[in-house]
């Protein structure tokens, strides 16, 4: 697997340090390390916000007028008013739950009508120190109200504003509740609140009254027309009962409703004994039958009614001993003995008894069969005659049966009227009152608001969040490539290693020359990640080069190079930046003949120079030729590239930008590799995207890419030993055994 294999990027493993918000594996999973890296970078716009915001949530809390809340406890009871309970209408407590109850007593406590009360009792509507619009007016003088319209507007403002500052809070599990008023003025406050307290009680008074009276005229009303009533069904009642000869029979329990049907009583209590009789005949009458029906089908004394008659039982009897007794005679004589003889004629004698005796039994059961079959058709008969005469008076009772139940609900309904009406006084119901004050308001003494820690505290938050916001949306925003994992997660690379940001050219220069320094072990985690990139090796050929201009493409050229030349490999530093060279001046070597010299035709030999470095020779660029791009497009560099690739072990040609040039996609395709470098928050990630498309379209096998000039302390990552060791997972990896290697290379 190679690192160009687009496969073998999918597959790698998501970034340690930095990247992506979330984690590069597709899990969905939050780098909290991440987001505390963007954090940090931009620190300055979340402390901005949140002073500013609480600077804010100071301004707002000194101007704010202070409010006092006064407030009071009353108690509210369960009590039924049971003014009436006659035809349907129910007390309160059957037709609500408590729950019902306890809500509309709060929706009355902040009900319009109690507002208005409240405001009209205390004159809020014209007070200076109540309502915003009265404030114009000197304190303690009322304001002149020229018009009936606009005292009905401070008045429905008043309302409104009573509405907004007032509190009903319910007390968990209980039946207090607690009224509560906020008020600038905390006299004002108390007084509010126990005027609450008290119209509430006061206009719960009224209710109860107010329904007493319309329950008493109501009751007096119905009273009279239900014994009007109740005299009429009686007197039709009566007449019907002479016209059609029905007898009422008083009932014992006295119920009302059995009452209707009294013409019945006799009938119907011989219906039920007939009905009991005919069971018990019926039941009779098919024990005797199937008695018969067995005695039919059975022969001799196979019968269990002939087995138990005593008489059966004794001629068996005496049969057995003659039988015995005739045995005995046969062991010692004849059959035809006198003895023996007269033996058998007696047992043939008992034997006729027997029958004889059988058919009696059998006879005596057919006659119980038939005396059972006909007492029960007797008693069908007579209970057929009962049903005529009690279906002939059914028809007779259905009227009065209907004016007796009339007469019935008629008494009902004015006996409980007229019991409820002697119940129901003037002053029903208002001696007592469900509703009590537990605790009177008193003036507060501190005020409830403004709350200064909370508001600082909120606003903190606010000013948190916000400058969040702020600062993800433009990290979210930011396309510049600025941390090692922005090569995988931003252009799709893997990442050959990360490059640190020396701080000038003298420091770059002995950082080069310095193998024990971070900025070398950077190149050599580079030099390691490219020994791994092919299954074959390091590639012969390589390209360097960037999107654009100022990326460190050259610096990473010449670092490669010295990295792979301190292994001991031989290896050539072409200048492929035909347009502006740069690697003899940092080299300090001869620009006279050189790249362009080769191929226009030059000897190779006679165009390399050597370096300070052991085993690494240099190819400057040469003169300029008119037509970079046509004189590299020519067959003359794949020549050269196949000489060198036999006479070194590795070819790196520092290539010129891809953005805007050609020359760029012509060395890309020629070479096995490319080493695509971006410099860190030089380049933004479309234009480097637009860059490896490029190369890829001119098919170039990008091998992966190098993130340059990385100031980790600039990046809020924890300082420079973050490339060292992210280099070293590359560089240890030349110690490690073949799976080590594996992991080490990301493949």
């Amino acid at each position: 697997m190679t690192f160009n294999d687009p496969k073998a990027v999918q597959a790698l493993p998501p970034a340690r340090n930095g990247g992506a918000l979330f984690g590069a594996s597709g899990e969905g999973m939050i780098d909290l390390r991440r987001l505390w890296h963007v954090v940090l970078k931009r620190w300055w716009v979340l402390a901005g916000s949140v002073a500013l915001l609480l600077i804010l949530g100071v301004i707002v809390t000194l101007l704010s007028t202070p409010v006092y809340r006064a407030s009071a406890t009353i108690q509210i009871d369960r009590e039924a008013a049971q003014v009436i309970d006659v035809e349907g209408v129910l007390p309160a407590e059957n037709l609500y739950s408590a729950q019902e109850f306890y809500q509309t007593q709060y929706g009355l406590l902040k009900s319009r009508s109690l507002a208005e009360r409240v405001v009209t009792g205390l004159g809020l509507a014209t007070d200076p120190l109540y309502a915003e619009e009265n404030r114009r007016t000197p304190a303690g003088q009322a304001r002149p109200v020229a018009r009936a319209a606009e005292a009905a507007e401070l008045k429905r403002k008043a309302i409104d504003q009573f509405s907004q500052n007032l509190r009903v809070t319910p007390s968990l599990n209980s039946r207090l509740v607690t009224i509560s008023y906020d008020s600038p003025d905390p006299a004002l406050a108390q007084a509010v609140v126990n005027s609450i307290t008290e119209t509430f009680i006061a206009s719960n008074l009224e209710r109860r009254f107010e329904a007493s009276s319309y329950a008493r005229k109501f009751l007096e009303e119905r009273i009279e027309q239900l014994r009007a009533k109740l005299e009429q069904s009686e007197r039709e009642l009566v007449a019907y009962a002479s016209n059609e000869q029905i007898i009422n029979i008083p009932s014992v329990s006295g119920n009302a409703e059995q009452g209707g049907n009294r013409g019945r009583s006799l009938i119907s209590s011989s219906l039920e004994a007939l009905n009991g009789s005919l069971s018990k005949a019926r039941t009779d009458r098919i024990e005797a039958e199937q008695r018969w029906r067995a005695a039919q089908a059975s022969t001799g004394l196979a019968l269990s009614e002939v087995l138990a008659s005593p008489t059966i039982q004794k001629l068996r009897q005496q049969r057995a001993e003659l039988v015995s007794k005739r045995q005995d005679l046969l062991e010692r004589f004849q059959p035809e003995y006198p003895a023996v003889l007269q033996l058998a004629a007696q047992i043939a004698e008992l034997d006729r008894q027997l029958a004889a005796e059988a058919g009696d039994v059998r006879q005596s059961l057919q006659g119980q069969y038939s005396s059972a079959a006909a007492a029960e058709r007797s008693i069908e008969a007579e209970i057929a005659q009962l049903k005529t005469q009690a279906i002939d008076l059914d028809q007779r009772s259905i009227r009065y049966n209907i004016l007796q139940r009339e007469l019935d609900t008629n008494r009902v309904l004015y006996d409980g009227l007229l019991q409820r009406y002697r119940e129901i006084g003037i002053a029903g119901g208002v001696g007592t009152n469900n509703v009590s004050v537990v605790d009177r308001a008193e003036t507060p003494v501190n005020p409830v608001a403004p709350k200064p820690l909370i508001n600082l505290a909120l606003a903190g938050l606010l000013g948190l969040l916000l400058g969040a916001a702020v600062v993800f949306v433009l990290e979210f925003l930011d396309e510049s490539l600025k941390v090692p994992s922005d090569i995988e997660t931003k252009l799709g690379l893997p990442l050959l290693g990360s490059i640190p940001l020396l701080p000038s050219a003298a420091a770059l220069a002995e950082a080069e020359r310095d193998p024990r320094s971070g900025f070398t072990e950077a190149y050599h985690s580079v030099r390691s990640a490219l020994q791994f990139a092919r299954v074959g090796g390091t590639p012969k050929t390589l390209l360097v080069t960037s999107s654009q201009p100022g990326e460190g493409k050259s610096t990473s050229s010449v670092a490669i190079a010295r990295a792979f030349a301190r292994m001991g490999k031989s290896v050539l530093l072409v200048d492929g930046d035909l347009r502006n060279p740069s690697l003899h001046k940092m080299l300090g070597a001869a620009n006279r003949v050189g790249f362009s010299s080769v191929l226009a035709g030059a000897d190779v030999a006679s165009a390399v120079q050597r370096t300070d470095q052991e085993h690494m020779t240099l190819l400057a660029s040469g003169p300029r030729p008119p037509s970079p791009a046509d004189l590299l497009s020519s067959p003359a560099l794949g020549v050269f590239l196949d000489q060198m690739s036999k006479s070194v072990d590795l070819v790196v040609i520092d290539g010129p930008p891809v953005m805007g040039l050609a020359d760029a996609t012509v060395l890309g395709n020629a070479v096995e590799g490319v080493i695509f470098i971006s410099g860190a928050g030089v380049v933004r990630r479309g234009a480097a995207l637009t860059a490896l498309d490029r190369l890829r379209a001119a098919g170039a096998d990008v091998v992966g890419g190098v993130l340059a000039r990385f100031d980790s302390r600039k990046a809020n990552l924890g300082g420079y030993g973050y490339e060292y060791a992210y280099s070293y997972d590359y560089g240890a990896a030349e110690d490690r055994p073949a799976s080590g290697r594996k992991r080490g290379r990301r493949a």
